[in-house]
């Protein structure tokens, strides 16, 4: 690896961790994340999809240079849409998609001029929670400096995944104990006459 890749690996790194350490809002980190990476792969294009495993789906919740069209393709099956990142905890690379029989929609990543693919799985607390997909216009073969690089990277994801939802949840429990004080206040009011 050049020393030139590896300064902007760095610098990716450096600017995910800053974002995920200075914002709560999820939206902005998962953008920065794959704007970063992209940009330090020089890759066509990235997803980052939460797995639903009661439906046993993929639900995309931030993407780069994708089009409409390809968003609107279909639900993503987590059973067909290279299972083995999701079954294994193991990153799978995609170096030429005519050759995968692992895509659940192979048509609709050649409309989108994907040839390319590496699926990294967002791991929390040793829990796969999704999938980082990174596309590449051309034929690739990611080597294991960027394999490595995108397993960090993801597992930043992760982190800022879990403070959303940490966030989420103290927020509903904060309104639920407001509402009970409200409605015992009332209730108490009512009773007094006050």
């Amino acid at each position: 690896m050049s020393e030139n890749s590896s300064l902007n690996y760095f610098r990716a790194f450096a600017d995910i961790s800053k974002a995920i350490s200075s914002t709560l809002k999820l939206h902005k980190v998962l953008d920065r994340i794959l704007f970063n990476t992209i940009e330090a792969l020089d890759l066509k294009a990235g997803a980052i999809s939460l797995w639903h495993k009661g439906a046993n789906r993929l639900e995309m919740i931030a993407h780069v240079n994708l089009s409409q069209e390809f968003l609107n393709k279909g639900p993503v099956s987590a059973d067909k849409s290279l299972p083995r990142a999701l079954k294994t905890g193991q990153p799978v690379i995609v170096p030429d998609i005519t050759q995968d029989d692992q895509l659940q929609y192979p048509e609709a990543c050649r409309k989108e001029g994907i040839a390319a693919l590496l699926s990294i799985p967002i791991i929390f607390k040793d829990e796969i929670i999704g999938v980082l997909r990174l596309y590449d216009d051309k034929i690739r073969d990611f080597t294991n400096r960027e394999v490595e690089f995108m397993t960090a990277i993801a597992e930043q994801g992760g982190v800022a995944i879990q403070n959303a939802r940490a966030l989420e949840q103290l927020k509903k429990d904060h309104k639920r104990e407001m509402d009970d004080i409200w409605n015992w206040f009332s209730d108490f009011s009512d009773k007094s006459g006050y």
